[in-house]
């Protein structure tokens, strides 16, 4: 079915920045609450935080039937350098950002050297199970994430859960250590922040610290760091893959409806929030591709996780960004980006391209995102398999939700109601990604989607982009800015030749960029038509498009360049803000890309230098492995 999804590229909505007024609480200060261990069955040897033991918290083992989580705590280390916090997600948690950076009490906290506990809320990792490149991999879960409470923003009503990775062995590490190193941590950190700024669905990450006496064997031996996380919830669809792991119906009900009641559901008005496409489809009464079925709750649950997931992989594609690992683990019921591994945006389009090292068959290069993400999404509907094969009635009987189906007819009856459900989800799948994706894509571009747009103007744009090795989000701030509707300045050449990457403009490169400036010709050519054909001015297609097309995302040259200094000034044992320079710096330009006034004044140097190309071609379209 998503075979069709090679030779489509399309999505997005402005970002309206935050003018709340001046937050006054502290971390210290807030309320901590932690419903999930309040909602959700305990590790039955583990039931409460006075069992906690360095033999049952810190030992890889299996949960018995019936956990989803299991008290532990972050391991305590030799030395804790604070280096940077996100002076966005600060703000986003209605926190004092000047206090919060000043305060110990914070940095105590997002370190993990220090804990908040209470009678209701206590450290603990969760457990889930995942598909890991199409194989099931059994029970996985929180292998080195400590999670600590959550914090409600009353002003907005959004609730963010804070955990620490990185944070020491829990029972689900496995054959793991429990760090995280320095430089994943420096990737996690930028990238949480830079995706959420952009407008795409993500993760945060609130801080980072590092540990400098601790060392971990990754790529050598590697500085090891704690970021400190947060999220309106960290359920995946692997938590899914644990109730079908665990054969715990019970469970399923339980995760469902903890899903509804607590993640879904708004704080305000107290109803389910639904994705307005879901919301549509619903009103739909003469739908006919419902074959009169009547949606349960539950049935929804399922259709608003594959339209979360549509909708940010439809991000992703217009943005260049790959995760690297889409794993049913690595899979967030609200379509967040999280876990980052592998990742990367691409330098330039490339269809195949893989930002995961060891992808050798290529499941999660960019051109296979969605039928990657699709592919989890059955393996969530076999998941909840009994639950959506059941009507109403039979989701109100108790014998049901105690043995299951009663006969071999209900259970024909079920597996023709899921088929006809994931038919239904399929359909609503290809349908959000490609009408955000060409959404997002005419925005970049500053014209009105139509539906031909999709095999004309964006078919001939990535022809384009492919050939000519242009930077790929680079070509979008470039192109929006060049005033193509003024006959007496226009001049096709000089726009051609300044959209050309330095590295092709060498005589050596002379042949690669005459074939170059003959495609940006002639998309130049074709685009000017269809922007005549809108009637628009340059003002009007400027106004629209530089909402949709961030000055900065952090490439992995860009990112390495920050690993590199911040990992020799803690070799140096340099001051806590020499540092986090190149971190807060770049952190800065993360938090606000579309707002360079917002950068500030210092290391202006550097930031031209990330701006810019880098000297050596060879930095452009690295992968990373999933070591971290």
């Amino acid at each position: 079915m998503l075979s069709r999804f090679a030779k489509q590229y399309t999505v997005q909505t402005s970002l309206k920045v935050s003018k709340m007024t001046r937050p006054l609480h502290t971390l210290e200060s807030v309320k901590k609450t932690s419903p999930y261990i309040e909602s959700m069955p305990a590790d039955i040897d583990v039931p409460t935080p006075d069992k906690v033991s360095i033999e049952l918290s810190k030992t890889p083992r299996q949960l018995k039937k019936g956990g989803f989580f299991t008290y532990t705590y972050p391991t305590q280390r030799k030395k804790y350098e604070f280096l940077s916090a996100s002076h966005r997600a600060i703000i986003d948690l209605n926190l004092n950002p000047k206090l919060e950076k000043e305060s110990q009490y914070f940095k105590d906290i997002v370190s993990g050297k220090s804990i908040y506990k209470s009678d209701k809320v206590y450290p603990f990792s969760m457990a889930y199970a995942g598909f890991q490149f199409g194989n099931f991999a059994g029970q996985l879960g929180d292998g080195r994430v400590i999670n600590l409470f959550t914090i409600k923003n009353e002003e907005t009503g959004k609730s963010f859960e804070l955990q620490l990775k990185g944070a020491g062995k829990t029972p689900f590490s496995r054959f793991a250590d429990g760090n995280a190193v320095l430089r994943s941590s420096i990737r996690e950190y930028i990238i949480s922040e830079s995706l959420n700024a952009i407008g795409i669905p993500s993760t945060r990450a609130l801080s980072i610290t590092a540990l400098p006496e601790n060392k971990a064997q990754r790529e050598g031996s590697e500085i090891c760091a704690i970021v400190c996380r947060m999220s309106p919830t960290w359920i995946r669809i692997g938590h899914f893959d644990y109730c079908r792991l665990k054969g715990d119906r019970n469970g399923l009900f339980k995760l469902c409806d903890y899903i509804n009641e607590n993640v879904l559901t708004n704080n305000k008005n107290g109803k389910i929030e639904y994705t307005k496409e879901l919301q549509e489809f619903i009103k739909q009464e003469d739908n006919d591709k419902l074959n009169n079925i009547k949606l349960s709750d539950y049935d929804k649950l399922f259709l608003d996780i594959v339209i979360r997931n549509a909708k940010s992989v439809s991000y992703w594609h217009a943005y260049g960004f790959l995760n690297g690992v889409l794993n049913t683990d690595n899979t967030s019921i609200l379509g967040l980006a999280i876990d980052f591994g592998p990742f990367a945006i691409m330098d330039k389009f490339d269809p195949n391209f893989t930002s995961n090292s060891e992808d050798h068959t290529l499941r999660y290069s960019f051109k296979n995102t969605p039928s990657a993400i699709w592919f989890n999404m059955i393996k969530l509907a076999e998941s909840m398999a009994e639950i959506l094969g059941a009507d109403t009635e039979l989701l109100n009987n108790e014998n049901f939700r105690k043995f299951g189906f009663p006969d071999d007819k209900s259970v024909e009856s079920a597996m023709s109601r899921v088929n006809n459900l994931i038919q239904i989800a399929g359909d609503i799948f290809e349908k959000v990604f490609i009408e955000d994706y060409l959404r997002l894509m005419c925005g970049r571009l500053g014209i009105t989607p139509k539906e031909t747009d999709n095999n004309e103007i964006l078919g001939l744009l990535f022809e384009t982009l492919q050939i000519a090795k242009i930077d790929y989000n680079n070509f979008f701030s470039t192109l929006q800015s060049i005033k193509i509707r003024n006959e007496e300045t226009y001049d096709i050449d000089k726009v051609s030749l300044k959209m050309l990457p330095d590295s092709l403009k060498l005589p050596e490169n002379k042949e690669e960029m005459e074939k170059a400036l003959k495609e940006i010709k002639f998309f130049l050519t074709i685009f000017k038509a269809r922007v005549e054909e809108e009637f628009l001015t340059d003002d009007v297609r400027y106004e629209r498009a530089h909402k949709f097309n961030p000055l900065f995302v952090p490439k992995n040259w860009i990112l390495q360049d920050v690993i590199d200094y911040t990992t020799e000034k803690l070799k140096e044992n340099a001051s806590e803000e020499e540092a986090g320079a190149y971190l807060n710096k770049v952190i800065k330009m993360a938090n606000y890309p579309y707002d360079k006034s917002q950068w500030g004044n210092e290391l202006k140097e550097v930031e031209e230098k990330w701006l810019a190309d880098p000297e050596d071609a060879n930095k452009l379209m690295t992968t990373c492995s999933c070591s971290s």
